[in-house]
């Protein structure tokens, strides 16, 4: 994978130094210009990722619903609340630490996160085959890095206390059905096959009703069509009620043993440098977008 990698690691290592010695303000606009080849403008956002840079400088890490919605451990009360447990994914078990688990009590299939970031997911599909010195590791390690760090996403450091959870594992074939929420209504979707492989994954954008967009991203393969699911009006429903109190988030939902279950928010997708092709889409969204006083 891409972060086993020496340049990965590398580059982790300069974003904290870097994170501790500059300002967010400065790192936000070297990251921007870096990857989308512009300056950004945050006195006067007018592009998706301008406003999403916005927000997550200045009012993600102020909203304490926006802290525990990224949490991937209280989500889960927020979600109850809004009447959707039962499309939580079944808990196993939550640890301090990875020396904590006990793993005689897990079946034999089973999924580790760690609550205070992306991408900190280890899927065993065979316990008995699992090397769980090298396990627990990763996740100590895991536990103790500042996630918002790497890419000026300061809410996920408001996120005081790092846990790993444990989840129901839902096999191998799973679809992603991401609803991107403006102001409190979805006006699309992005669905995604095989995304635990990062860059090998498929990506297409659709209209709510499941027509193809003219848009994608480069840096994934596209998907041309898709055939809705039959709960997929349920799904919809359901982004609808659990985007009500953000400027913007993205609901995200799996689609696995033919049902579906709720899988998190995202409130910065590609932490505001998302790369739109064509690119005018960056500012069609940006309209969509209205940014609190």
């Amino acid at each position: 994978m891409e972060r086993d990698s020496f340049l990965y690691k590398a580059r982790r290592k300069c974003q904290v130094l870097a994170h501790k010695v500059f300002s967010n303000e400065a790192m936000s606009k070297f990251y921007y210009k870096i990857l989308l080849h512009k300056n950004l403008d945050l006195k006067n956002p007018k592009t998706f990722n301008e406003k999403i840079q916005w927000l997550k400088l200045y009012h993600y890490p102020k909203d304490p619903v926006v802290i525990n919605g990224a949490d991937k451990y209280a989500v889960r009360d927020y979600i109850a609340q809004k009447g959707y447990e039962q499309r939580l994914v079944p808990l196993l078990g939550t640890w301090d630490q990875a020396e904590d688990i006990d793993w005689d009590t897990l079946p034999q299939k089973f999924v580790l996160k760690c609550n205070h970031g992306c991408a900190y997911n280890i899927v065993v599909s065979d316990k008995d085959k699992l090397d769980k010195a090298a396990t627990t590791k990763q996740l100590n390690k895991w536990l103790k890095e500042d996630f918002g760090a790497f890419n000026v996403e300061i809410h996920y450091s408001a996120i005081k206390h790092h846990r790993i959870i444990c989840e129901e594992f839902l096999g191998e074939s799973i679809t992603d059905y991401k609803f991107f929420c403006f102001n409190g209504e979805p006006h699309c979707i992005y669905v995604s096959n095989d995304l635990i492989h990062d860059r090998q994954a498929q990506i297409g954008f659709f209209y709510l009703d499941g027509t193809k967009m003219p848009m994608r991203r480069d840096d994934y393969t596209d998907i041309s069509e898709i055939t809705l699911p039959p709960f997929y009006e349920e799904m919809k429903k359901a982004a609808e009620v659990l985007c009500q109190d953000f400027p913007f988030v993205r609901v995200d939902f799996f689609v696995a043993n033919e049902t579906w279950y709720f899988a998190e928010l995202t409130f910065t997708p590609g932490a505001g440098m998302m790369p739109f092709n064509p690119e005018e889409y960056d500012l069609e969204w940006g309209k969509m977008l209205k940014l609190p006083n």
